[in-house]
């Protein structure tokens, strides 16, 4: 991996991204996105869909334009690939914001971008005991069944998709 990109993405993340992640007092916000970013590099996904992994919350949780990736040197597909991966700011429920970029990944049909997806939930599936119960359910009995359903055309059922399938029915 480009040492020089991926240190410029540690950087933007531990910077940029702030506060404490949700129900775990002391544990950095930023944190999930290693956490994402490491599964995608066990699975032997490529260094640009690791990069993306880790920068996948930059533009929803940063401020971080797309625009400003590409002129800190990210490529266009590791850029794309975040885009793909983030909701639109515009849309104000959090709900049709989420499906909205479900939609957007569908269409895309992007199996680099729907293992970020994947990875992401499966991290917050992880921490999941933190959050309220009700936080919780909708995202073993609404995003991971969606998620799954969406996915198994280009990744079910792989061992990442399995992890996320499993970690979905604890």
């Amino acid at each position: 991996m480009s040492e020089d990109l991926f240190q410029k993405a540690v950087v933007l993340v531990q910077t940029r991204i702030s506060g404490t992640r949700k129900g775990m007092p002391g544990v950095p916000n930023f944190q999930h996105s290693f956490d994402v970013a490491e599964t995608l590099q066990s699975y032997g996904f490529p260094e640009e869909v690791i990069l993306a992994g880790l920068l996948h919350d930059i533009y929803e949780d940063a401020d971080t334009g797309f625009e400003e990736l590409r002129q800190l040197g990210f490529s266009s597909r590791v850029v794309e690939l975040v885009r793909l991966c983030s909701f639109d700011k515009t849309i104000a429920n959090n709900d049709a914001r989420w499906i909205m970029m479900i939609i957007g990944l569908y269409d895309a049909a992007d199996a680099e971008a729907w293992a970020i997806k994947i990875s992401d939930l499966l991290d917050n599936l992880r921490d999941a005991w933190a959050l309220p119960e009700a936080r919780a359910d909708f995202m073993r009995k609404t995003k991971s069944p969606v998620l799954l359903c969406l996915t198994y055309p280009q990744l079910g059922p792989t061992e990442l998709w399995q992890e996320l399938k499993e970690e979905s029915e604890k």
